[in-house]
C-alpha cells in the first residue's frame, strides 16, 4: 500500500515539474483593419496572419472571420504573411449532394500571398484593398 501511495506521489510531482518547465506564450497584439475587393468591402470571408518564425516555434497561424469587410484579432509581435480567403459554393456533388466550393479571391492573396503586415504595438490597423 505504501509503495502505491509513493509511486502516485512521485508521479505527481514529476507531472508537475514538466508543467513548470512551459515556455512563456508570446506577446500578443490587436490588429484590425477593413478588406475591400474591387473597391467594396469584403461581405465575408477569412484573414490570416503567418509567419515562418512562428510556425518554428510552434506557434499555428493567427486567423479571424472578416464580416462586412471588418477584422479583429490578436496577433504575436512581428512581420506576417497575410493570406485573404472567401469561398463560395459553385454547385453540389452528383452523389453526395455536398456543396462544391471555389476560392473567390486570387491566388496572390491567399495560397501565393505576398500581403505582410508588421506587428509590433498594442493597437495595429491593416487595411487590404484587394
Amino acid at each position: 500500500m505504501r509503495s502505491v501511495a509513493l509511486s502516485i506521489g512521485l508521479l505527481a510531482l514529476a507531472t508537475l515539474g514538466c508543467t513548470a518547465a512551459a515556455e512563456p506564450e508570446e506577446p500578443r497584439f490587436q490588429v484590425s483593419g477593413v478588406v475591400t475587393l474591387d473597391g467594396k468591402p469584403l461581405d465575408a470571408g477569412q484573414i490570416i496572419f503567418d509567419s515562418p518564425e512562428q510556425a518554428a516555434k510552434g506557434i499555428p497561424p493567427v486567423m479571424a472571420e472578416i464580416q462586412a469587410g471588418k477584422y479583429s484579432l490578436s496577433v504575436p509581435e512581428g512581420t506576417k504573411t497575410v493570406k485573404i480567403t472567401h469561398m463560395v459554393e459553385v454547385g453540389k456533388e452528383e452523389i453526395t449532394g455536398d456543396p462544391i466550393m471555389k476560392e473567390e479571391i486570387p491566388a496572390k492573396y491567399n495560397r501565393n500571398s505576398k500581403l505582410t503586415a508588421q506587428v509590433d504595438k498594442k493597437e495595429n490597423t491593416e487595411n487590404f484593398d484587394l
